[in-house]
């Protein structure tokens, strides 16, 4: 008479898998037709659970289970870790040394940073660096006012078409549309103050956050969203140094802050740079800080 069994070879064969019943004649193999292993009785084998699938499901459970908490102490580790601040140096000569090597040093530290010492007596000092100076207030959007009957609006015209001649890296041709964005200005204004501490040219990551943040509110929004819309960005040092140097440094911010804005905050508008020297426009000689600052101008034909 014909034999029936079961396959226990759950994890390699089908019909074990799906526990399927087997009959085999009396004169073929007690033997599975698809694995070739022995059959044991039906009765013994309805007692038997595939045991394979779940051994297989718990080892893929328990690797995941320790490659999540691999991936978790590694990500506990780096948020222990002190980030570097960047800081090179505070004087001008660093900070030329830096920008040639295409390091830039940071705009501000978020902790509270001391005081200038009380001998430094310019920005741009090369004989010894100087404390960067706490800034209160980061990167700020301005009250946009596109008026030019405004007379301090007239001023800043006026101030960069006499720089746009004096730019040194900039071609005739892009000093022309430069000039011509400036001179036929319907409107134009301040739209963003980004303060720097003495010394420093250059954003770091706390500011750009801080910037995409201005960028993205609703005052600024029709600004970038308008391809009309000329962005000229103009960098100030304070009058403590000599003029060559203060140029270089508000040269240096201007172009920094264009470059962040292109390459991290995706600003598509035309943009120009334009560094402006030392200046009191913000303030006087006793609260220098406040010309150490990079301004985001609108530009509207």
């Amino acid at each position: 008479m014909p034999r029936t069994g079961k396959c226990p070879n759950y994890a390699g064969c089908l019909l074990a898998y799906r526990g399927e019943t087997i009959t085999v004649e009396d004169d073929e193999p007690y033997v599975c037709p698809e694995c070739k292993q022995p059959l044991i009785d039906a009765g013994r084998a309805s007692g038997r659970k595939p045991m394979a699938i779940p051994i297989i499901i718990l080892g893929g459970i328990s690797l995941l289970v320790i490659m999540g908490a691999g991936a978790v102490y590694w990500q506990v580790r780096k948020l222990s870790e002190k980030p570097p601040t960047g800081q090179i140096g505070t004087s001008f000569e660093q900070a030329e040394i830096a920008g040639e090597s295409g390091q830039f040093l940071p705009s501000r530290h978020m902790a509270v940073a001391s005081p200038p010492p009380a001998a430094s007596v310019a920005e741009v000092s090369p004989a010894a660096p100087a404390a960067a100076t706490p800034v209160e207030s980061g990167v700020q959007a301005q009250t946009p006012n596109l008026n030019l009957q405004d007379e301090k609006n007239q001023a800043v015209k006026n101030d960069v078409l006499k720089r746009i001649d004096l730019m040194p890296n900039i071609t005739a041709e892009d000093k022309d549309k430069l000039y011509m964005s400036v001179e036929r200005a319907r409107q134009m204004g301040r739209i963003i103050t980004i303060p720097f501490p003495s010394g420093h040219v250059a954003l770091e990551p706390a500011d750009i956050d801080q910037l995409r943040g201005v960028l993205a509110s609703a005052q600024i929004q029709p600004f970038l969203t308008d391809p009309t819309c000329v962005l000229v960005i103009l960098g100030f040092a304070d009058i403590k140094g000599d003029e060559k140097s203060n140029l270089h440094i508000s040269t240096e911010r201007a172009e920094n802050v264009l470059d962040t804005l292109r390459n991290n905050c995706g600003v598509l508008n035309v943009m120009h740079a334009v560094g402006m020297g030392g200046s009191t426009l913000f303030g006087n000689e006793q609260d220098a800080e406040r010309n150490r600052v990079v301004e985001i101008w609108a530009v509207l034909p």
